[in-house]
C-alpha cells in the first residue's frame, strides 16, 4: 500500500483484487474510472484509491493494466494526484474529483514506479527510464543492455541525489543526469 499526503489530502492506494466488473465496483466506490474500458478477462487489476480531504472523503476504483504495483505509484502535489499503472500514467484532481489526463507510455514493457523530480516525473520501468514534463510528454527515454531487474541482489533503480543508478539484469551498470545523460 502506498500513503501520500500534503496540506490538502491523505490518499491512500492499494490492489484491489476483487474486480469482477465495473458494476460490482460501482456499489463499492464513489467513483469507479475505467478509461480504456478493460474487463477481468483482459488481464486487469484495480487500485483502491481513497481520499481523505479537509471537508470529505471518498473513494475511487481505477481500473487498468494488471502490470500495476501499488508501491511507489502516485505522487501528490497541490490537488493533483498523478498515478501510474503498468503503461497507463493518470492525473487526477482530487478537489473536482475528476481526470485531468492520461497519457499511455511508449514503453516495451510494464513500469513499476514514478518519482517526482524537479519539474518532471521519472519512471522506472522494466525496459526503459523515461522522464516526462508536467504534462505527462515524454522528455527523453533510456534503455539499457537488458531489462532493470537485478539477479545478483544490486538494487536494479535508485535516485541518489541529482543522478539515476541502474542495474540491469546482465549486472551492468548505468549513471544517469535528470536530462538522460549518461555519465
Amino acid at each position: 500500500m502506498t500513503r501520500i499526503e500534503n496540506d490538502l489530502c491523505k490518499i491512500d492506494i492499494a490492489v484491489d483484487e476483487t474486480y469482477q466488473s465495473d458494476a460490482d465496483f460501482k456499489s463499492k466506490y464513489d467513483i469507479v474510472l475505467n478509461p480504456n474500458e478493460l474487463s477481468p478477462d483482459d488481464y486487469s487489476r484495480a487500485y483502491s484509491i481513497r481520499v481523505k480531504l479537509l471537508d470529505r472523503e471518498y473513494s475511487v476504483a481505477l481500473i487498468g493494466d494488471c502490470h500495476c504495483w501499488d508501491t511507489n505509484c502516485a505522487v501528490i502535489e497541490d490537488d493533483l494526484l498523478t498515478i501510474l499503472q503498468g503503461w497507463e500514467i493518470m492525473q487526477f484532481n482530487v478537489i473536482a474529483a475528476m481526470v485531468m489526463r492520461s497519457v499511455t507510455l511508449d514503453t516495451m514493457a510494464p513500469n513499476f514506479e514514478i518519482h517526482k523530480v524537479g519539474t518532471g516525473y521519472l519512471i522506472y520501468g522494466e525496459t526503459d527510464i523515461t522522464m516526462l514534463n508536467d504534462k505527462l510528454e515524454t522528455l527523453w527515454s533510456f534503455s539499457g543492455r537488458d531489462i532493470f531487474v537485478s539477479i545478483s541482489g544490486k538494487t536494479p533503480f535508485e535516485i541518489k541525489g541529482e543522478r539515476i543508478c541502474l542495474y540491469d539484469f546482465e549486472d551492468n551498470y548505468y549513471e544517469l543526469d535528470f536530462q538522460g545523460n549518461k555519465l
